[in-house]
């Protein structure tokens, strides 16, 4: 950090703070900071490139807290992709207390790496052996709990369940490829919503199964798994589904499946950004992505979901002891999509924490966004707080998002310095 001290007439003195990119104009009152944009890819919650993991009852891996640490600070990876495979179960109605127990225990390992998780259950990889509806909808209940109860660091649930991988394709219980029960199918879907937090994201795998089972419900979102393989990624898009999923507002990730003439990155990058992509399988298709090359993939990374950046704040410099005074911050979202969900943003002063009115989930990819904040004049650095809305998750760092830009964030506090200080008088 670099330190200038700048002396004013009439007596005034300011002291600005730069840091590493910023640059600095003052009055005896205000200040404008500018600041520099970062190409660091950064673990901000509920976002990115994911960690893939896969387990099967009766052989259970659990989740490892220390790897999927390793994985969000070395990778910036902050999101984990977990599919449970249930065989043991697909004939057998009551999921034991033992192999819940272990369920349990991987959302404990999320919670202690830092991390979210994107979960989807089914009953076979290798077949269509799934389970009849009556039975899926009890695993459902039996499951709902834990849902609920760390629904926190959930940035997903995938409808699953129905189908080879719960792919809701390749069914034995749920209607063939070309006529497929939807009765019983959006009973499943029925049951997921009912059974997880009304804040967490249920996905289907196709736009035409949310636009016939939940068209208008937000918290419904896609995943799309065969992403850009053939002319409609292998059946995901018909008719004008495309257009439609385009103007949708609601999650949407996944991961490729084969090489097409549209796989290019350069197609990459742009439909991704079409249909705002939050998260992204890095571990499938590999001939895919090492298309892409290893820029392509950090830029990737960089910008799925979010990618919050700070333009230039004009804060209060000096003021009197009890005057109300205005700070005014820009910034910028760099990345494909919005926010899934809101938080609060804080600006603190000192030792002021000032609520700031916004809601996340409107600051579209490209958006300048300008939040103003007026409060009584505190002495103090001015800093951003931008954490998770959970009050379990409100005070870990990891959880809160970090801004695009160098030399800002402040690993032990979660907060983002501005750069600035006021000086009251």
């Amino acid at each position: 950090m670099v330190v200038f001290v700048r002396f004013l007439p009439a007596a005034a003195v300011a002291v600005a703070v730069l840091l590493p990119g910023a640059a600095v104009a003052a009055t005896p009152s205000t200040a404008t900071v500018t600041y520099a944009s970062s190409t660091a890819s950064i673990a901000n919650p509920g976002r990115g490139l994911f960690t893939y993991t896969e387990t099967h009852f009766g052989s259970y891996t659990p989740l490892n807290a220390a790897d999927l640490t390793a994985a969000r600070v070395r990778q910036a990876r902050s999101l984990v992709y977990r599919i449970f495979y249930l065989e043991k179960y697909q004939a057998v109605d009551q999921i034991s207390a033992a192999d819940l127990a272990l369920v349990r225990a991987d959302f404990a390992a999320a919670r202690t790496a830092g991390v979210k998780m994107v979960v989807r259950f089914a009953y076979a990889s290798e077949t269509d052996a799934d389970a009849p509806e009556a039975r899926v909808l009890k695993h459902i209940a039996q499951l709902g709990p834990i849902l609920k109860a760390n629904a926190d660091v959930i940035t997903a649930v995938q409808a699953g369940f129905v189908g080879r991988w719960g792919e809701w394709y390749y069914s034995r219980n749920f209607g063939t490829e070309g006529t497929p029960d939807w009765t019983s199918r959006g009973h499943v879907l029925a049951a997921l919503l009912a059974a997880t937090s009304p804040s967490t994201v249920v996905q289907v795998r196709t736009p035409a199964i949310k636009r016939r089972l939940h068209p208008t419900l937000a918290r419904v979102g896609v995943h799309n798994d065969c992403f850009l393989a053939g002319t409609d990624d292998y059946g995901t898009f018909t008719g004008d589904d495309a257009a439609w999923l385009a103007k949708s507002p609601i999650l949407v990730g996944g991961e490729t499946c084969d090489v097409s003439a549209r796989s290019t990155w350069t197609n990459a990058r742009a439909e991704m950004a079409r249909y705002h992509w939050t998260y992204l399988n890095p571990s499938f298709n590999t001939d895919v992505l090492n298309s892409w090359g290893a820029a392509g993939l950090a830029e990737a990374n960089r910008r799925l979901g979010y990618r919050l950046r700070l333009v230039k704040a004009v804060l209060p410099a000096t003021a009197k002891a009890g005057a109300k005074v205005t700070a005014t911050i820009t910034l910028v979202n760099d990345g494909y999509a919005a926010p899934a969900q809101n938080r609060p943003v804080r600006l603190v002063v000192g030792s002021k924490v000032v609520a700031v009115n916004a809601d996340l989930r409107t600051w579209t990819p490209g958006r300048q966004v300008t939040l103003k904040a007026t409060f009584t004049a505190v002495k103090g650095a001015y800093s951003l707080s931008l954490p998770d809305p959970a009050a379990s998750l409100a005070a870990q760092p990891a959880y809160a998002i970090q801004l695009a830009n160098p030399g800002v964030w402040n690993a032990a506090t979660g907060r983002n310095s501005l750069g600035r200080s006021l000086t009251v008088k």
